[in-house]
């Protein structure tokens, strides 16, 4: 008989709310190649259980708090929630006194509690059960498995499976392993002192809510996500959960959230299998999580095991839908989204899910298939689509790349004619499956916005054709034909500047592999410096430094030398930021640090092929007040460089000459885009917004030209620091903030478009693009008028770059590392009350002033409804 161990899954960890979710589909499949199968328990007879011989946990002072009896008390209630569903067939072992002990087991007979002895069970054939470790101080969870103990309240698995019907893949499970962190049971008194911390756990009724979940794992149940998000994460002005679409169905909120008047949902809706629980506080009413996770009583757990152990009747007597999400083509299979229906009547204590591909865990292609069981007859639900917000699954959760709706009878990809809040009940009916497939939204013409890659897209060939990025510190260049090509090893960075070509990028290395010290912890500290990647050859081109590698300055990469900002349009000028040490000291890093009276040890620096690296110009700056300096962007041929100080004040070098005092001049404090030619630079002034700067007729007044911006209150709300419009009024905001600022990413070729992101960080940042003779329009509105549904959940508030055209963008949400391609060669106006494609641009902008609105009449009307 073939025996397989299984592997562990990062689906069975059970974390603590504290940290940062399918009904509970199946954890662990068979590993047959076109037809995998998930595995089960024989249930011709109730599952032996095996319990550890030591208490769950101990008190400070070295006493037993929760004794091995309890212990076993609470593993017997948390067995017979499962056991109890009616519509399933698994049984365990749930009297203690039925249970076999540690010391009974040959080859275990120990109180397991740290790492050593744990391998007396874990990865031991033994006898076939449920073996359940009590992990009295979380030694178990840090030893073996390597996981904070203070994060993750449970892990549970099954372990061991046998090949019974012969196709040579074992699928029947006969030993699982769960271990229960007595470490995070609240144990002691409330300080009086300390009215904050939660309360002992007298009779482990909260840590209950884990051992049941745990079990579930070892079952073979997966997590589940149906109101979990609501009752964890869900708080007013943060991030907010609804049971259903967001815009058709108002947010339910935390039962912690301390607003009140915050409509919450009750705790006892929380699904068993929801990877997130806390077991420590009970709320104003005595309710506590763990407490109410710890019973079986909600319809999307009861599906779980039902569908893994249906009983006789479960198929006859329940209804079904089923159905396969597609991509808004029609035809490919998409994989990882959350699907739920809810029970008109009772929405939160009748929902259940299921996640598109789950029976399957992407083991054979492409699968958007789900099946949602356990429907009440004679009951109406609807069905939504919602991504995994968080924790682990046994199949990858993706990004919803297109809005967020419900199913209806017309379901369609036209996301004019199939809006989000459409409804259609579907009635339930005892044994029979209702069909009801979902397609996403969005249009095979227009605008087309493509998720392209996990990680952060910055800079864009002029092409369009390729564009550069990171993840993790790690350089990477997205093809559109290839795909991701990652750096060489010990590449790193983040300001991956790319040609126009797109061949070569600015990234940091350490080709020489230069000790210049230890670190804090003593280990040796390299450097690494400005560095050229050739994509085509692979090769590297080291840019050296200013100080020979003896010193540097610190960031998320490590040590640099000399920092790389950016390259000209052939990659054989390039301009970052040098490091020196001016006094001697050994450090490089003067005035950064507060000391002031050291200034110039962080300067421009220029680099060019054939004549290395130098300084650029610092003439006349008072490097006491303006201590440090950095170049960050440099024009196409190289002759204009960018730049500023201290994060206050822009400067501009031409020629490598004196440097220009853009702050001086028009009180700009930074500036990254310009033309090819610097006939446009783009300049982010204090008061006056953009302003156009020709770098090739000096510092003169005529060489700077104003227009109109965007006006808080206007264009954008302004929101924190306890004032916003509706407070404060739109003049006294105007006079107190200026214009919106804008940190204008990239510009066209002929100077007509631009990209970025406008607002302040604590008010929000949103994306927006400038049309010459039309002026500033945010992204999010741009979209939605298009009716590119698959921007209204991520609308580009992090625009990176774009091509020479203005007609292709590179970008994603600030901080959050997912990358989109956005293709705007032809969008559409609404002209004589008819839709029209026309090419962007140039004839969308002749459009516009001729009269035509901006976007697609039927998505008009909708805004304007």
């Amino acid at each position: 008989m073939n025996t397989c161990f299984c592997k562990f899954p990062l689906a069975a960890a059970l974390l603590a709310a504290a940290s940062l979710a399918q009904a509970a589909g199946p954890l662990q499949l068979t590993e047959h190649p076109r037809n995998p199968q998930p595995m089960r328990w024989d249930t011709s007879k109730p599952i032996q259980v095996y319990t550890d011989i030591g208490p769950l946990t101990y008190r400070d002072d070295g006493s037993v708090f929760l004794s091995n009896a309890q212990a076993d008390k609470i593993t017997a209630f948390a067995l017979k929630q499962w056991s109890d569903v009616p519509t399933s067939t698994w049984k365990a072992v749930t009297d203690p006194a039925r249970f076999k002990k540690f010391s009974q087991v040959a080859g275990v007979g120990v109180d397991v509690k740290d790492g050593d002895t744990a391998k007396r069970v874990y990865g031991q054939p033994l006898e076939g059960g449920i073996y359940v470790i009590y992990d009295q101080n979380g030694q178990v969870i840090e030893e073996y498995f390597g996981v904070p103990k203070d994060q993750v309240l449970g892990i549970a698995f099954a372990e061991i499976a046998e090949d019974r019907d012969g196709d040579g893949y074992p699928e029947t499970i006969v030993k699982a392993t769960a271990v229960m962190n007595g470490y995070v049971v609240p144990h002691e008194p409330v300080p009086a002192d300390q009215p904050w911390m939660p309360p002992p756990d007298v009779d482990g009724k909260r840590i209950a809510g884990v051992f049941t979940h745990e079990f579930g794992h070892a079952i073979n149940l997966s997590h589940s996500q149906v109101n979990g998000t609501m009752a964890y994460f869900s708080h007013p002005g943060y991030y907010e959960a609804y049971p259903g679409v967001p815009g058709c169905v108002p947010a339910l909120h935390s039962w912690r959230d301390e607003d009140p008047s915050a409509k919450k949902i009750d705790p006892k809706y929380i699904e068993t299998m929801f990877p997130f629980i806390d077991p420590t506080f009970p709320d104003a009413n005595g309710r506590n999580a763990g407490y109410e996770q710890s019973t079986v009583d909600r319809s999307d757990d009861m599906a779980g095991i039902s569908d893994l152990y249906p009983s006789a009747t479960y198929a006859k007597t329940r209804g079904s839908i089923a159905g396969t999400l597609f991509l808004k083509d029609g035809r490919t299979p998409y994989g990882g989204i959350n699907i739920v229906a809810r029970n008109i009547a009772d929405p939160l204590g009748d929902a259940i899910s299921a996640m598109s591909g789950d029976k399957t865990q992407g083991l054979v292609g492409p699968d958007g298939r789900f099946r949602i069981n356990n429907l009440k007859p004679g009951q109406k639900y609807l069905l939504y689509l919602e991504e995994i917000v968080a924790g682990g699954y046994p199949t990858t959760p993706t990004a919803l790349v297109s809005e967020a709706e419900y199913w209806n009878s017309n379901e369609q990809s036209n996301a004019a004619n199939d809006r989000a809040c459409s409804t259609s009940a579907i009635t339930a009916e005892a044994g029979v499956t209702k069909t009801a497939n979902f397609y996403f939204n969005g249009y095979k013409d227009g605008v087309q916005y493509t998720p392209v890659v996990y990680g952060f897209l910055g800079s864009m060939s002029k092409d369009g054709e390729r564009a550069a990025g990171w993840i993790d510190n790690k350089p990477f260049v997205w093809d559109a034909k290839n795909g991701v090509t990652w750096a060489p090893d010990g590449v790193v960075g983040v300001n991956t500047s790319i040609t126009r070509d797109g061949r070569k990028l600015i990234v940091q290395a350490d080709l020489d592999g230069r000790v210049i010290g230890a670190d804090w912890e003593g280990l040796p500290m390299k450097t690494n410096s400005a560095t050229i990647w050739d994509t085509r050859t692979g090769g590297l081109t080291d840019l050296g430094s200013l100080n020979r590698d003896r010193c540097g300055g610190s960031s998320q990469i490590g040590y640099s030398s000399s920092y790389g900002w950016a390259l000209d349009s052939t990659g054989r000028t390039a301009v970052g930021t040098a490091y020196v040490d001016r006094n001697g000291d050994g450090s490089c890093e003067g005035g950064w640090s507060g000391d002031s009276t050291i200034g110039g040890e962080i300067i421009p620096f220029i680099w060019t092929a054939g004549r290395g690296m130098r300084a650029l110009s610092l003439e006349g700056i008072d490097l006491t007040t303006e201590p440090w300096h950095r170049a960050h962007a440099v024009s196409a041929d190289g002759r204009v460089v960018l730049g500023n100080s201290n994060f206050m004040k822009a400067y501009a070098w031409i020629d490598e000459g004196r440097p220009v005092d853009l702050y001086k001049a028009v009180g700009a404090v930074d500036g990254y885009a310009m033309t090819p030619d610097a006939g446009r630079v783009a300049l982010n002034t204090e008061k006056d917004g953009v302003v156009f700067w020709n770098a090739n007729k000096g510092s003169k007044s005529s060489a700077f030209t104003k227009f109109k911006q965007m006006q808080w209150c206007v264009d954008m709300p302004l929101l924190g620091l306890d004032i916003s419009c509706e407070t404060e009024g739109a003049a006294a905001i105007q006079q107190q903030f200026g214009p919106i600022p804008v940190q204008v990413a990239d510009i066209s070729d002929d100077g007509k478009v631009m990209i970025g992101s406008a607002g302040l960080w604590f008010s929000g940042l949103r994306g927006v693009m400038w049309l010459e003779d039309i002026g500033w329009i945010q992204l999010a509105d741009f979209f939605r008028t298009q009716g590119v549904a698959e921007a209204y959940r991520y609308g580009l508030d992090g625009p990176g770059s774009m091509n020479a055209a203005g007609n292709e963008i590179v970008g994603g949400i600030p901080g959050y590392p997912m990358s989109w391609y956005v293709d705007l060669k032809k969008a559409f106006v609404c002209k004589h009350g008819n839709s029209t494609e026309v090419s962007f641009p140039a004839e969308f902008v002749d459009e516009v002033k001729r009269g035509a609105r901006m976007g697609r009449c039927e998505h008009l009307r909708i805004a304007a409804r």
